[in-house]
């Protein structure tokens, strides 16, 4: 789905299993971020395996391609043309400082591997620069140049020319198949340009050039000039009103019997019937790209603990249509997730947490019905409470809010809950997960009752016991034969999920 303007556009491109998707060079500098899955990248004749969370910065038409074998794997896209947004060095290729020195040794490629806080704020500028190409609100060409050179200056800190210089290719044969695919994307739309005239300009032979080009590119001059110019035919379709004659002119095609023939072994259809389909999918790119920006409010909003926006949201989601779980998962528990890090990290505190599950809370108030109408299941259930003796109850709150946030139904207990009362709530509404809480040393041996209460109802093997408190450790938890301590409330819902993989295995 590609929206802009001429000098940057964003797109997100999701690669199927057992697929190949040959992105097309741009004339400006490409930008990917892996935001899901996993699959190899292919760049000139070098292959390197890519993950969620990698990102790659491209040179000028440098030719590449995505591949995936296992799952999907989802690459979101940006496209600028630096002489359109920056001045001097920085939009100056050769130069050292070219896009504020990402590409610092002239190579074609910088990569690099984001921790989980780097990706955030990485993909967080994407969702921003996505925003503002989208609404176009006041001064929004100069937010967006504002905002590129916030994430140029960044990726600069993290990316590493790693892809130096391609197996099998020298530097000068490197810059020969470089000079070539920029001139094959800036005079494409001369009848005129052939292999040999830009041999010619290069001063090298045709069949040096042939070679070289075929082995950097994949695919021989004479496809690669094709697909340079159907797929500026495709965009001229879809984006103007113009011609046949006249996009044929504008792509360097001899007449108009050839473009059809072309066109049509190119994508299958006609010119007419190419622009008549797209038109109808970018209403529905505009549409699926209008629910992505409000996913990512609700997540956002959630985390400031905006409860009023975040309920409105998630019904505004609701409205465009938006699957129920698509909104719990991608809008309340992505958010839920990133504050349940913050807090494991000491980034936020108790206050924050609370302010954030009170909106969750009131996301899930509208969410709720259409959740059991879709029959969406929970991740698991879970019983909490304090333990019999302790009234103390705000670490088990907070246990229980993260628990929330990772997608479980949770049964509350309370305070003052004896043994028994654990494990019969466990068996009657089908628990996975007990968690008992405790403040007091004098009550902690109630939870190695919990424990022994399982074991003599016969349902020792069928739920995990999980115990926390100030008091408590993992020499305590080892001793009286629970299965999981954890020393936070976000770890705890963490492992939670694990023991509950481990009960479905």
């Amino acid at each position: 789905m590609n929206y802009g303007t001429e000098s940057c556009s964003c797109a997100m491109t999701e690669i199927l299993p057992g697929t190949t998707c040959t992105l097309p060079s741009c004339d400006g500098v490409e930008i990917d971020l892996i935001t899901a899955g996993t699959g190899s990248h292919c760049i000139f004749d070098q292959t390197i395996p890519c993950k969620t969370g990698d990102i790659y910065v491209l040179r000028p038409q440098t030719a590449h391609a995505y591949g995936c074998d296992d799952g999907p794997m989802t690459v979101r896209r940006i496209l600028l043309r630096e002489k359109d947004l920056f001045d001097g060095d920085f939009s100056a290729p050769d130069h050292p400082r070219f896009c504020y020195g990402i590409f610092r040794d002239l190579s074609p490629v910088a990569c690099a591997t984001l921790n989980r806080k780097t990706f955030e704020e990485i993909e967080g500028q994407f969702r921003a620069l996505s925003r503002e190409l989208q609404e176009q609100k006041g001064e929004w060409k100069e937010v967006v140049k504002a905002y590129l050179s916030v994430l140029l200056i960044t990726l600069s800190r993290y990316t590493d020319s790693a892809i130096k210089n391609p197996a099998s290719y020298s530097p000068a044969e490197r810059d020969l198949v470089q000079a070539a695919l920029r001139t094959v994307n800036e005079a494409f739309a001369s009848p005129s340009l052939t292999l040999e005239s830009i041999a010619r300009s290069l001063f090298v032979s045709k069949a040096h050039l042939s070679r070289l080009f075929k082995r950097g590119v994949g695919q021989p001059f004479s496809e690669y000039l094709r697909r340079v110019r159907m797929n500026r035919a495709c965009r001229l379709l879809t984006e103007t009103e113009r011609s046949a004659e006249e996009i044929l002119t504008a792509c360097g095609l001899r007449d108009l019997p050839s473009f059809y023939r072309t066109f049509h072994e190119y994508t299958g259809t006609t010119p007419v019937q190419y622009r008549n389909l797209h038109k109808k999918e970018k209403i529905i790119d505009k549409k699926g790209e209008k629910l992505m920006i409000i996913l990512s409010e609700i997540s956002e909003n959630l985390q400031k603990g905006k409860a009023k926006l975040v309920k409105e949201m998630v019904q505004a989601a609701i409205d465009e249509g938006a699957n129920p779980s698509e909104i719990l998962n991608e809008g309340l528990l992505a958010g839920m997730s990133v504050i349940g890090e913050k807090f494991k990290n000491n980034e936020v505190y108790v206050p924050e947490v609370l302010v954030a599950a009170r909106a969750m809370n009131m996301g899930i108030t509208v969410l709720k019905p259409h959740l059991v109408a879709s029959g969406v299941q929970a991740v698991g259930k879970v019983c909490i409470g304090t333990v019999q003796g302790d009234l103390h109850d705000i670490g088990k709150n907070i246990v229980k809010m993260m628990l929330e946030g990772k997608g479980f139904e949770v049964v509350d207990l309370g305070t003052d809950v004896p043994a028994e009362t654990f494990v019969q709530t466990a068996k009657e509404q089908g628990c996975q997960i007990i968690c008992c809480s405790a403040l007091l040393t004098t009550t902690m041996d109630v939870m190695a009752d919990v424990v022994k209460a399982a074991e003599a109802a016969g349902i020792r093997d069928q739920v995990k016991i999980m115990v926390g408190g100030a008091p408590i450790n993992q020499e305590f938890c080892a001793a009286i034969g629970a299965d999981c301590y954890t020393v936070d409330a976000a770890s705890a819902a963490d492992a939670a999920v694990e023991l509950c993989n481990q009960l479905k295995k």
